[in-house]
């Protein structure tokens, strides 16, 4: 079946037109999920929502290897230069979904930091790291998944990475004082001062 027709669109819809249309029924068929009402047909058409979108999504990226087969099922590509490319022009919901469409037996070393790259630039600093983990435990001589894996292991900020992975225990200092802070701007917000000045 016409991927074009899955969604309820024209070929000529344009990539915002197709985003929403795999939204309003992709929240369509989990409300009926969530409900309990016809779930295996809800379970059913939501596989070839995701492989309609994918095919869609990977034929306009100029990818061309994805493909919507007759057995509602998305066919990886053989490279992932099209995910990159996304991930590189900042389209990570985008890459996030072509990434989650491909089926687990599909998922290569590269899947894995791939996945890890769209999880970093989201700030999901904890899966980015354990994503680049795997993609290095499935090819431990690429230097690419090696060093994204070095450089998370030895970011101490951002997301929610605690102060075990730069080496030291405990809470620091600025961390008390931060926390001080953001409780008194709360307290001042509710008409309180937790922390006095005069």
């Amino acid at each position: 079946m016409n991927p074009f027709t899955v969604l309820g669109v024209s070929e000529n819809a344009t990539d915002d037109q197709i985003r929403e249309a795999y939204r309003y029924q992709a929240r369509r068929y989990q409300q009926q999920i969530d409900a309990g009402v016809n779930v295996e047909y809800a379970k059913q058409k939501m596989q070839e929502l995701d492989g309609a979108y994918d095919a869609i999504i990977l034929t306009r990226s100029g990818g061309g290897q994805g493909a919507y087969s007759t057995g509602n099922s998305y066919v990886p590509p053989s490279d992932f230069s099209d995910i990159r490319a996304k991930v590189r022009e900042g389209r990570l919901d985008d890459a996030q979904t072509l990434l989650d469409g491909i089926p687990e037996s599909g998922r290569s070393a590269e899947w894995f930091f791939l996945k890890g790259c769209v999880q970093q630039r989201k700030g999901w600093l904890e899966e980015a790291a354990g994503n680049f983990s795997a993609a290095c435990r499935l090819d431990p001589s690429n230097q690419e998944y090696r060093a994204a894996y070095t450089q998370i292991q030895n970011s101490g900020s951002g997301g929610y990475r605690t102060a075990r992975q730069t080496g030291r225990q405990g809470t620091s200092a600025c961390d008390v004082c931060t926390g001080l802070l953001c409780a008194d701007c709360c307290c001042e917000c509710m008409g309180g001062d937790l922390i006095s000045c005069c």
